[in-house]
């Protein structure tokens, strides 16, 4: 599996650039084995962590004008990804590369750093998400180009929700909804644009989970869920624990299966394992039109016509 994406996937890539955009400080990875601070957004492992070669960034987002300078954007983690598959090429040989990629699942999680965005461009809710979707056929077209036929694209979650964002509404501590508009209309697209993608790349297949209607359910019900705090982050300072995020000297709760949202922005690790259940085994309309599960038992086709070193 290759991995494509922001802080919610990142597993330590921004510890190697230049950036304040890094979570290798306590009390981050308390749970995490040996209890130190990996670079992981979490309190412990995130939902990729077992999956495989990671190119994920913390603050990256699909447009590479999002958080300039303090990321990985998509564009260049493809690019990450073409240099490594030349290297591949070169080493094991064209023809097994070829199979090996286009059996393999690339996972995608990105767009969350857009959407806060969204707030200085007056363009619009359509125009804005319109202008996103075809920022990310252009991406996601580079990496089918480069051997990728097997896509699990991760939506956005109700971004409104995170403790960080419901400060915007005045103490109030309600989700803002503006933001959360956009995340809708942001995974609506998405999904269209994979269904269209699959009809110019007829060996394509894919798996959208829903990462928002998930979500939704577990921040409005919470107890159905295992968790009795689905609005305050576990770890920070403030109002929802939200208005100084997690830092070594912040305070910590003590049971951290019990919230949904680890920092101002991310989830714990017990909300990530759910997640990645439900994109495993789950069914329509959370998980679409297959589950990973049934994705990575599906065989691929033409795998020997693929261009798949071209940058």
């Amino acid at each position: 599996m290759f991995v494509f994406g922001d802080s919610l996937s990142d597993v330590g890539n921004n510890n190697y650039i230049d950036t304040d955009a890094k979570c290798n400080f306590p009390h981050y990875g308390i749970d995490y084995p040996g209890g130190k601070p990996t670079g992981r957004c979490s309190n412990g492992k995130n939902v990729v962590d077992l999956l495989g070669v990671n190119f994920a960034s913390g603050s990256a987002g699909i447009f590479t004008s999002t958080n300039k300078g303090r990321c990985i954007p998509l564009e260049t983690q493809i690019y990450y990804y073409s240099y490594m598959l030349r290297a591949l090429g070169e080493k094991l040989g064209s023809v097994h590369v070829k199979r090996f990629i286009s059996s393999s699942i690339f996972y995608i999680n990105i767009g969350s750093n857009d959407i806060p965005a969204y707030a200085y461009d007056p363009i619009g809710v359509s125009k804005y998400v319109k202008l996103l979707i075809s920022t990310l056929e252009g991406e996601l077209k580079r990496i089918l180009k480069l051997g990728a036929r097997k896509l699990v694209f991760m939506g956005t979650q109700p971004i409104g929700c995170w403790p960080a964002i419901r400060l915007i509404n005045n103490r109030s501590g309600d989700c803002y909804r503006e933001f959360n508009q956009v995340s809708y209309l942001y995974n609506e697209q998405a999904a269209l644009l994979l269904k269209e993608l699959q009809l110019e790349y007829a060996d394509m297949s894919y798996s959208f989970f829903n990462s928002y209607r998930v979500f939704d359910q577990y921040i409005n019900h919470p107890k159905n869920y295992g968790f009795d705090d689905s609005k305050a982050a576990c770890c920070g300072m403030g109002y929802l624990n939200a208005e100084i995020n997690c830092k070594p000297w912040t305070p910590y709760c003590s049971d951290r299966t019990k919230y949904v949202f680890w920092d101002s922005f991310h989830e714990t690790e017990a909300a990530a394992n759910l997640l990645v259940s439900m994109a495993f085994n789950g069914l329509p309309p959370n998980v679409f039109p297959v589950n990973v599960r049934e994705l990575s038992g599906l065989n691929v086709e033409n795998a020997d016509v693929i261009q798949f070193i071209d940058q």
